[in-house]
């Protein structure tokens, strides 16, 4: 935990980035786990909203078409979600280390980020071989009835989206943050290299 002049609190943060099927909420659940982690995937939160809503609507219809979420909307729900998570008691900001999978996505995404988050480490989930990771977003379209996982053309689309904002905003940090770990390795071994990663950022 980190303060400003103004006594601001900060969250430790660890970034999980990857195209899509590349495992960063598999890995951030994992994260999450561990005693004095606390993992949040904006994704799953888009999901928790009321679909019959007005807000509800517009997220998903940005989601079945594999377009991101409007920068504004995604800040709002996850400072929502974060303030919830404090008075509940899930995320003690000053114990905890957060764990954001999904958020930012984009460069004014991550300039927004930078008002509540100290990163101390970001871990970009890398594949060269896209077909692999398509074939586990249609393993995981049918195991867990994912909408935006079952049209591979929808697909496509969100690695186009993906690669255009990536660069972009892993430039809004500290390139030293970064850590690339190969996921069409055996998971046994990206499980070993995320936590040396994490052990040299944290400690």
């Amino acid at each position: 935990m980190t303060m400003n002049s103004n006594e601001k609190v900060l969250y430790n943060t660890v970034l999980l980035f990857g195209a899509p099927g590349s495992g960063k909420g598999t890995w951030g659940k994992i994260l999450g786990m561990i005693p004095g982690f606390y993992h949040l995937s904006t994704g799953e939160m888009f999901r928790m909203l009321d679909t019959e809503s007005e807000l509800g609507m517009k997220v998903m219809e940005n989601m079945r078409k594999g377009e991101l979420v409007e920068d504004n909307i995604v800040f709002d729900l996850w400072q929502r979600h974060m303030s919830n998570a404090m008075l509940t008691g899930r995320f003690r900001p000053h114990k905890d280390t957060l764990v954001l999978d999904g958020f930012p996505r984009t460069a004014r995404q991550a300039e927004m980020l930078k008002s509540t988050a100290l990163v101390k480490a970001i871990i970009l989930l890398d594949c060269a071989d896209r077909e692999l990771l398509i074939a586990r977003l249609r393993k995981r379209a049918v195991l867990e009835l994912r909408a935006d996982d079952a049209s591979e053309q929808i697909v496509r689309h969100r690695f186009t989206v993906y690669d255009r904002e990536i660069q972009n905003n892993l430039a809004q940090f500290p390139q030293g943050l970064i850590e690339r770990i190969d996921v069409s390795a055996p998971p046994i071994h990206i499980l070993a290299l995320l936590s040396s990663a994490l052990d040299s950022h944290l400690k």
